[in-house]
């Protein structure tokens, strides 16, 4: 049965469906933080890596023509959340948007301040699809799209190559690489789906490692070495390249330091030189005050790790990892949420192809290394995008935590020996058969019907 519903197989198809009929069917703009996304992603495409301060505006001169599609993507002629207005999709504003060209002579100053200090290889598969249809046509709807479409097509490659490299979890990894925020993120421009892909590739070639037949090649340490360098470029609060220590000794043929410098230090030089540049022309986003909220963790460190604590236990954030689309305003049904942890529970205890054996040092790698992310990640966002008053809340997303659901699970799954002896293949496979149904009737009536 597992022959005919191979995870990476079942994973592959429902992402390439379900993720061509969100990019197509979520309308422009409608997936979050997407218009400086398409900011960010066309200025890669023409090689304008780096980004202009203008007091507090922090963006790049280009083409008028974006802003006014972006801004014409409503009746409204500006950003529009629909899911929070009630306003419908229609086909005439698709009609108004196919009719809008670029014109690379009239140039603007387009603010994304958020998006401007992310490095260009956050942006490598949605520029590349820029570029493409830039060539074939001035039509900026077919440049969105493209984008749109290679960010899907680059984070179903590497994650189809995760699930079938891992050992362990095979289904789990499918199902939380499959999830709805996963399969959202990849059919926007968001950079959110490269650090995920990477994130869900590095880590199995970790578990393949791992595995009692294995040993690293020099194949695999240029991968890691490929993919250290973009995870570390892509967002700068991620340390997730310390999973790499998991790996023993005796699995590395050739210098173990030697080995591991060549994949950490690289990406650790670059993540050092562009965190100084992005300092330097960093604004204060969402009226924060990085001095005021590092003074209070400092005064106040079990306070504040108290506070880490009530932010990453919380119903919300685990809908958000999950999956809650939009602007964080399309929420899935609570018996959709119960229904997918149930099945990823099902999969994480059940029989595994093969058995880990993991040493007590490596599972506490595992963990440290994942609650430390998630600690730096929480401390970012509490001094960068948290009000300068509010010492009580961190808004933190549980987008940001898809990298390390992985991680963690496998650390759970150590403890444990196959609870349920049977393959939950089928039935897998009937519940993302059912997701992708549901999710279509979800954007359908969302976005389009009343």
């Amino acid at each position: 049965m597992e022959r005919y519903f191979s995870p990476e197989k079942v994973f592959l198809f429902f992402c390439i469906f379900v993720g061509l009929f969100m990019v197509f069917f979520i309308p422009p703009f409608q997936s979050q933080d997407e218009p400086n996304h398409f900011k960010r992603a066309y200025s890669v495409s023409v090689l304008k890596i780096f980004s202009i301060k203008k007091e507090t505006m922090l963006g790049n001169n280009l083409p008028c023509a974006i802003q006014d599609f972006i801004n014409s993507s409503s009746d409204t002629g500006k950003e529009v959340v629909y899911a929070q207005s009630g306003y419908k999709y229609s086909l005439s504003e698709f009609k108004k948007l196919l009719n809008i060209e670029l014109d690379k002579n009239k140039q603007c100053f387009l603010n994304y301040p958020n998006i401007a200090i992310y490095s260009p290889l956050a942006y490598l598969p949605q520029s590349v699809g820029v570029l493409l249809a830039s060539f074939l046509s001035s039509k900026i709807l077919f440049m969105f799209l493209a984008g749109r479409i290679f960010n899907l097509l680059f984070f179903t490659l590497l994650c189809f190559y995760a699930i079938k490299t891992t050992p362990y979890l095979k289904w789990v990894f499918a199902l939380v690489l499959s999830c709805p925020m996963c399969i959202a993120l990849a059919s926007s421009l968001s950079a959110d789906a490269v650090l995920i892909s990477c994130c869900a590739l590095f880590f199995a070639k970790i578990l393949e490692v791992l595995s009692f037949d294995a040993t690293l090649q020099s194949k695999d340490i240029f991968l890691f070495v490929v993919l250290s360098i973009i995870i570390a470029m892509t967002k700068q609060s991620y340390w997730f390249l310390l999973f790499i220590f998991l790996i023993p000794k005796n699995k590395i043929q050739k210098n173990y330091v030697s080995v591991l410098s060549l994949v950490l230090v690289p990406s650790f030089i670059l993540y050092f030189l562009w965190s100084i540049y992005a300092s330097s022309i960093m604004v204060p986003l969402n009226g924060a005050d990085a001095g005021s909220h590092i003074s209070y963790i400092i005064l106040h460190p079990l306070t504040f790790f108290v506070l880490i604590a009530k932010t990453i236990f919380n119903i919300g954030v685990l809908h958000q990892t999950i999956g809650i689309l939009g602007w964080k305003t399309v929420c899935l049904s609570n018996i959709y949420y119960l229904g997918f942890i149930v099945v990823l529970l099902a999969n994480l205890f059940s029989v595994q192809t093969s058995k880990q054996n993991l040493g007590g040092w490596q599972k506490n790698i595992c963990l440290f290394v994942t609650i430390l992310n998630i600690v730096l990640i929480c401390t970012t966002t509490f001094c960068f995008w948290t009000y300068r008053t509010n010492f009580q809340y961190i808004e933190l997303q549980g987008r940001y935590l898809l990298p390390f659901v992985l991680p963690f699970l496998f650390f759970i799954s150590s403890f444990f020996n196959g609870i349920f002896k049977q393959s939950f293949a089928v039935i897998n496979t009937l519940f993302l058969v059912f997701s992708a149904m549901y999710l279509a009737g979800l954007i359908f009536r969302t976005f389009y019907f009343a």
